[in-house]
């Protein structure tokens, strides 16, 4: 009998090596797009704290002084609402959870137009852009890791969930301590990429569709 051991490294290692195996296949410039949105979803959503909330409870708390500034009226004399999100611990935090999931879902389905809308596919051909495909999955697993773990820190005490569930979720790291370096390099990565590469950036590649070398089934296209 086999037996996984949900409670150790089982469900972090096994996040990485999926993301790291599908920056592989699809490549560099199809995952980038999942990579940049995560990015973005993290920092509002993760590093920010509440910001997104307070950003949001302000706005709609001042809407009624930004009418009557737009309108000639006396702003002093307008009372601002109340915040549209309850000051609790369960509506903010379903909101940043909410807000992480659909950038993640869009970083997932969009293509960017240098993609040419297809993977790379197969396993071999094209190393560079294979190896930084990789690469760059495996980062985009550490940000999800890391959101899944804050996000169950705090949820573990308003939710219940099946118990293989939170024992799987409870084993994963925050990685607080290397999350920020690590956007930090992706950035840079970016940067030079994009400073070496300037005159490819919006052009597509016409091989991006074959597989080359051993590869064996070419990836579908995302909608």
């Amino acid at each position: 009998m086999i037996t996984i051991d949900l409670s150790g490294s089982f469900v972090t290692y096994l996040i990485l090596l999926v993301l790291g195996v599908l920056g592989w296949i699809w490549g560099f410039r199809y995952i980038v797009s999942m990579a940049l949105f995560t990015t973005v979803a993290y920092l509002l959503t993760v590093q920010s704290g509440n910001f997104i909330v307070g950003l949001i409870n302000r706005t709609y708390s001042n809407m009624p002084k930004l009418v009557a500034f737009a309108t000639g009226g006396d702003t002093a004399s307008v009372a601002p609402l109340g915040p549209i999100i309850p000051e609790n611990l369960e509506a903010p935090l379903l909101l940043r959870v909410l807000v992480f999931v659909a950038l993640l879902a869009i970083g997932i389905g969009y293509s960017f137009p240098w993609e040419g809308g297809k993977p790379l596919g197969g396993w071999g051909g094209k190393r560079p852009l294979r190896i930084m495909g990789a690469l760059t999955g495996i980062y985009t697993a550490v940000l999800l890791i890391s959101a899944l773990a804050t996000f169950w820190n705090d949820l573990a005490r308003a939710v219940t969930v099946p118990p293989l569930l939170a024992i799987a979720l409870g084993s994963l790291p925050t990685w607080s301590g290397i999350v920020p370096s690590t956007i930090a390099a992706f950035v840079i990565t970016l940067l030079v990429v994009m400073a070496i590469r300037f005159n490819r950036i919006w052009a597509a590649d016409p091989q991006a569709g074959g597989g080359g070398g051993g590869g064996g089934g070419g990836g579908g296209q995302r909608k």
